[in-house]
């Protein structure tokens, strides 16, 4: 069969590769998408709506969830580390209440919570927990609490941007247990270091496949949690503070960005997100 003859593959957006169309071709659908646009440039400006305004906010709490179930790791640091508290009787609970809930949402979960990684997970800590133990020796304090700091934002970065709500990417727990990994390494048992870290997993990656971030109870308690830790630590007038701040995030910002996305907004910026390579997946 000559090169004539032979039907041409579809052209696909790939620079690398040979293909059997000149350099200068243009797709076609490109060419079509550019009308569109000047079609939608030509058009009036749409009217915000309230379920633009809900739909915008939803995206804006998700990542406020974030944080409130990233403070939990300080949380439960301090409450080891700086109150002296036995996380014992926590460690229980958390388990016993997340084994009910596995038990009420069993056909749910049964391909996300399995029996062998919980275990493997388990000897794991079992096994890193005097090794941790043994790193606050060598370490200095001021080191850890850098490191931690960088890993938070990584973790909150990575999380917030994941596509996948309802299960965190292995990128995501990687940080997350690197993060609580650091922190361990100061306290003074391996006990405490075991606890610190099943406290951790379960608030961070099992308990929100079990539950609904946005349940009015959940939301609550995670927010009553939150800010009466800032009270008792670092004052009224700082929680009060993060309290308002919190509240213009939530309230202010989601319709100065609708705001911006109706009247501010270029629609040239879209031809980017067609014609550029995708954005590579970190796993």
């Amino acid at each position: 069969m000559t090169l004539r003859n032979r039907k041409k593959s579809t052209w696909r957006r790939l620079l690398w590769q040979r293909q059997d169309y000149p350099d200068n071709y243009t797709d076609p659908n490109f060419i079509k998408f550019l009308e569109k646009l000047e079609k939608k440039k030509k058009e009036p400006r749409p009217i915000a709506t309230s379920e633009d305004y809900l739909e915008i906010r939803s995206h804006f709490l998700d990542f406020y969830y974030v944080v409130l179930n990233t403070f939990f790791i300080f949380i439960c640091f301090s409450y080891i580390y700086y109150y002296n508290r036995d996380p014992l009787p926590l460690t229980t609970f958390l388990t016993i209440a997340i084994i009910f809930l596995i038990k009420c949402k069993k056909t749910q979960v049964s391909t996300q919570l399995n029996l062998k990684s919980s275990i493997i997970i388990t000897f794991m800590m079992l096994t890193l927990s005097p090794v941790l133990k043994s790193l606050s020796k060598t370490t200095a304090s001021d080191s850890i609490w850098t490191l931690s700091f960088w890993l938070t934002i990584l973790y909150i970065f990575v999380v917030s941007s994941s596509t996948q709500k309802d299960k965190p990417s292995n990128l995501s727990t990687n940080v997350l247990f690197a993060n609580v990994s650091v922190l361990a390494s100061r306290l003074s048992t391996t006990t405490e270091v075991f606890c610190f870290l099943s406290i951790c997993i379960e608030l961070n990656i099992i308990l929100p496949k079990l539950i609904e971030r946005s349940n009015i109870f959940v939301v609550i308690t995670s927010n009553f949690i939150v800010y009466t830790f800032l009270n008792l630590t670092f004052g009224w007038y700082h929680m009060l503070l993060f309290f308002l701040l919190s509240m213009v995030y939530i309230t202010v910002l989601p319709r100065l960005f609708l705001y911006w996305r109706i009247n501010y907004h270029r629609a040239d910026v879209e031809v980017l997100d067609i014609w550029d390579p995708k954005i590579p997946i970190l796993e």
